[in-house]
């Protein structure tokens, strides 16, 4: 029962993550458009719209990922060879719900592994901004108490900076 509850939560996670990132992909980006009159020329530059963070998901006291290949990270490596983006940022957290001698070195190995990844996909060691905060920076907005908000934070983000 406890089981299919967090597999149902688990789907239903993944699911609202990809339909965000599919929604971003193809969301219209910033372009600058060019108004010519008779006697002036007028530029406007439309907002850029971020990409949502990417959330790579861990089990519970253990650096190995839930899912094997998350669709997020590859946008945003795609996004940073087309050089949309300068900087992947990646924050590696840790639940609090783990045993207390290992979160920060769980946090730690979850980065090293991250960025290793990001490495070997051709983003270089200068352009990823890595930093392990375990169970000391709880997701913003997230319950720590509840299962769901223990599973967020057993996670790395990664953004992406422009400019």
């Amino acid at each position: 029962m406890k089981n299919d509850l967090r597999k149902i939560v688990v789907r239903s996670f993944v699911g609202i993550v990809l339909l965000l990132i599919l929604s971003y992909i193809f969301w219209p980006q910033s372009e600058n458009i060019e108004i010519i009159t008779e006697s002036t020329t007028t530029t406007t530059t439309l907002a850029i719209i971020p990409d949502p963070p990417c959330l790579v998901f861990y089990e519970k006291d253990k650096d190995i990922t839930v899912f094997q290949e998350t669709a997020c990270v590859s946008t945003y490596v795609e996004k940073y060879k087309a050089n949309y983006y300068n900087i992947i940022k990646v924050v590696c957290r840790s639940s609090s719900d783990g045993k207390n001698i290992n979160r920060s070195s769980l946090s730690e190995k979850r980065m090293k592994s991250l960025q290793f990844y990001l490495l070997e996909q051709g983003v270089p060691y200068e352009n990823i901004e890595a930093l392990s905060v375990g169970d000391k920076e709880p997701y913003p907005g997230v319950d720590e108490e509840s299962e769901d908000g223990k599973m967020v934070n057993r996670s790395c983000e990664i953004t992406g900076i422009i400019g």
